[in-house]
């Protein structure tokens, strides 16, 4: 039987927390929405490599950390079956129900999403869809393909980057450096920072969850601190 965990951090270590519903709902432009989605599945595939699914896949049981698209927080998670071909199928699974949650708050039908409808009628949903996206995401809904958005997205930068090496004949050198480079697991997976949220399947402690989610609010407070005192020193001056 799967055993099932909960995500959970210590509530005296100040690291805000919000769902992934409200994140949305005050963060609706195209590029914060896709930012948020990429990261989200860079999590999901830091759960799947390690042994795990998600057990509850809806907006209110995921959750943003520090107002910070970096920390995705999938809250209950359920190990994934011993069986290889059981594993597969939970896996692909849980890109589906990803890729649905997705269109659903892209055309604000969450609560009307239904997967049969979506596939039946994917054109409607797609005009509101980022059009880069729309192949990924008609894959998943209507193909049943089992790919991450974080290795479509990678995938897709580098062919644009290679096109236009092709169109232009030559790119500068920090485009060749892009269209060269293969992203490692530690970037597609954003693991760092994977790390530490799911230290129940990774083995890290609390002191460095703490340690790592907290850094971005002691530089804010830091920066805030030296900002006051140069306007103070400037006015004594």
């Amino acid at each position: 039987m799967e055993k099932a965990i909960v995500t959970s951090f210590n509530s005296n270590n100040n690291v805000e927390s919000v769902t992934l519903l409200e994140w949305v709902n005050s963060h609706r432009s195209e590029d914060e929405m896709r930012s948020i989605f990429l990261n989200m599945d860079r999590a999901l595939k830091y759960i799947h490599d390690h042994g795990y699914c998600i057990d509850v896949f809806y907006p209110t049981e995921i959750n943003v950390l520090n107002n910070d698209d970096n920390y995705v927080q999938f809250k209950k998670l359920v190990e994934l079956s011993r069986d290889n071909d059981i594993a597969r199928e939970m896996i692909k699974e849980d890109i589906f129900r990803s890729s649905l949650i997705q269109i659903g708050m892209y055309t604000n039908s969450l609560n009307h999403m239904n997967p049969e409808f979506l596939k039946e009628n994917f054109d409607a949903f797609a005009q509101f869809i980022p059009q880069d996206d729309v192949p990924y995401y008609r894959g998943v809904i209507q193909r049943g393909a089992s790919v991450y958005y974080c290795e479509y997205s990678v995938e897709r930068k580098k062919r644009d980057l290679e096109d236009l090496e092709k169109q232009l004949g030559e790119v500068d050198d920090a485009d060749k450096k892009a269209i060269e480079a293969t992203p490692s697991d530690a970037v597609m997976t954003n693991k760092k920072v994977n790390d530490v949220i799911y230290k129940q399947i990774s083995g890290m402690s609390d002191a460095a969850f703490t340690y790592i989610l907290t850094i971005p609010i002691v530089m804010i407070g830091i920066a805030i601190v030296f900002a006051i005192t140069t306007i103070i020193l400037n006015y004594i001056a």
